[in-house]
């Protein structure tokens, strides 16, 4: 049987990237996806993350150089979002407003994915949310 994957919210990503905010087991049990490839990051988490930056909500000297450092180090799956999941993504029931929330629903439907998140209102969308520990 192979392990399913797991795509990460922005918060579950740079918590697990940073190991801030999260316990020793969220990140190891993520370490273990990620040698196994089941771990997805979406390049909209990455614009997010320059977006909390820009409003001081993040503190990222250079997020490009960042950003490159993480996905070189971490080796993690980044995915583009496409035009049937951006559509898609709007088609959506209105349970959340954040457009970034709403295309990453999206994209873990179309890759049949574990949503890694704890937004309680990504959990009313049909789609697999997930949350270690």
């Amino acid at each position: 049987m192979s392990t399913p994957p797991y795509l990460l919210d922005t918060h579950a990503f740079y918590a697990w990237v940073t190991r801030q905010n999260v316990s020793e087991e969220f990140c190891t049990f993520f370490d273990e996806q990620n040698e196994k490839e089941a771990v997805y990051v979406s390049t909209i988490s990455f614009w997010e993350i320059a977006l909390l930056c820009r409003v001081k909500k993040l503190e990222i000297k250079n997020v490009e150089k960042w950003a490159g450092e993480v996905v070189e180090r971490s080796q993690i799956n980044v995915i583009h979002p496409g035009i049937q999941e951006m559509i898609r993504s709007t088609l959506l029931p209105n349970h959340h407003k954040d457009p970034f929330d709403r295309l990453l629903v999206s994209q873990a439907r179309h890759l049949k994915a574990r949503l890694v998140t704890k937004d309680s209102l990504i959990r009313k969308y049909e789609v697999e949310v997930f949350w270690p520990g």
